[in-house]
C-alpha cells in the first residue's frame, strides 16, 4: 500500500507548438491540445505555454485515502505544510519548489519481463510508430539534492535505490527509480523517461526521431549500470530530454524492498556501455536563446563556468 506510480508531469514551455509536435512524433497521443497520453498510463504529460521552461507539478498515484493521510502526516513531521482535501494531498518541496500532488489511482497491469521466443518478426520489423507504454521516471535538476531528497524519502515515503552522477535515484516500488535529483544551478527538468516494449523499439523509435532532425540526438543507444535499462536520449525543443527506455531487470523483483542501497556503497557509472561515447556533456539541458542555458557536469560536480541565476 502507498505511492505506486507517476501519474502526470505538468510543464511550462516557451515554444509550445514545437514541443507539442516533438512529443506527438515521439509517440505520445495528444488527447487535447497540450495533454499527452501514453499507451497504458493515460494522460501523463501536460504542456502549458510560458515565457520560460519550468516544472509546475508532479502527480503521484496512491492506493487508498489512508495513504493520503499517511503522506500528509509524514510531511507534517518534517515541517512541510500540505493541503489535504477529499481527493488529494498537495505540498511543495521547499528546496526545489516543485509541487507534488498525490491522489488515489489504480495500479497499472503488471508488465513482467519478456520471455525468449516471444518476439514476432512483424514486431521486429516495425511498420507503425513506437507508442510509449508509460512514464517511468522524472529527473529534476536542483541546487541542493541532499536537502531536496528529504521531501521525497521522508515525506512521500520513497526508497533510495542508488546514487549516480551525484544524485539520489528514488523509487516507489519495483522500478529502480521514479524520481531522480541531479545537481543544477536552479530547478529544472532534466529529462522524462518513457518505457517501451523492447530494446528494438528504442532503436526504431530513436532512429525515426533523428532521421530528419539529427540535432535531437543526445546519447544512446546504451545501457545504464544502476537500473540495467537500455536507453536513447533525445533533445526536446524546450531544452530537456526525452528518453526511450526498456528493462527486464526491475520486473523480476520479488517485492518492493528488493533494492536498498548498501551503506557506504560507491556511485555507479552512468552507463555500462553506450554509443557514441559519453563525451562533451551530451546531457546538458539547453534553453531557448532568450534565456540562459543551465550547465550540468556529467559526473555531478560543479564546472568552472559561471552559472546563470534565476531572476
Amino acid at each position: 500500500m502507498g505511492a505506486h506510480r507517476l501519474l502526470r508531469l505538468v510543464r511550462e514551455v516557451p515554444n509550445w507548438d514545437d514541443t507539442r509536435a516533438f512529443y506527438r512524433e515521439f509517440g505520445l497521443a495528444e488527447a487535447r491540445p497540450g495533454i499527452f497520453a501514453s499507451a497504458v498510463g493515460g494522460e501523463q504529460l501536460e504542456l502549458r505555454t510560458a515565457s520560460r521552461p519550468s516544472v509546475v507539478r508532479i502527480d503521484v498515484g496512491v492506493d487508498a485515502p489512508s495513504d493520503l493521510d499517511d503522506i500528509a502526516g509524514r510531511l507534517a513531521a518534517i515541517g512541510v505544510g500540505a493541503v489535504r482535501d477529499d481527493s488529494a494531498v498537495e505540498a511543495a518541496d521547499p528546496v526545489s519548489g516543485v509541487l507534488l500532488r498525490c491522489s488515489v489511482a489504480p495500479r497499472l497491469p503488471h508488465e513482467g519481463p519478456s520471455k525468449p521466443g516471444e518476439l514476432r518478426r512483424d514486431e521486429l520489423v516495425r511498420r507503425a510508430p513506437v507508442r510509449p507504454l508509460r512514464l517511468g521516471h522524472i529527473v529534476l535538476g536542483c541546487a541542493d539534492v541532499e536537502g531536496a531528497k528529504t521531501f521525497f524519502l521522508d515525506g512521500l515515503g520513497m526508497r533510495l535505490s542508488d546514487y549516480v552522477s551525484g544524485g539520489p535515484f528514488m523509487r516507489f516500488e519495483t522500478d529502480h527509480h521514479n524520481i531522480v535529483l541531479v545537481p543544477a544551478p536552479f530547478t529544472l527538468l532534466h529529462h522524462t523517461a518513457w518505457k517501451v516494449r523492447s530494446v528494438d523499439e528504442i532503436g526504431y523509435g530513436g532512429s525515426q526521431m533523428i532521421a530528419a532532425h539529427p540535432h535531437r540526438h543526445a546519447w544512446g543507444l546504451g545501457r545504464h549500470a544502476a537500473s540495467a535499462n537500455y536507453f536513447w536520449y533525445l533533445r526536446d525543443p524546450a531544452g530537456a530530454f526525452a528518453e526511450y527506455y526498456y528493462s527486464d531487470m526491475d520486473e523480476r523483483a520479488p517485492d518492493r524492498f528488493f533494492w536498498d542501497r548498501l551503506p557506504g556503497a560507491g556511485e555507479l557509472p552512468a552507463a555500462a556501455w553506450a554509443s557514441p561515447a559519453f563525451v562533451e556533456n551530451p546531457l546538458v539541458p539547453s534553453a531557448p536563446e532568450e534565456m540562459p542555458a543551465p550547465i550540468l557536469e556529467t559526473a555531478g560536480a560543479a564546472t568552472a563556468h559561471s552559472y546563470p541565476r534565476e531572476p
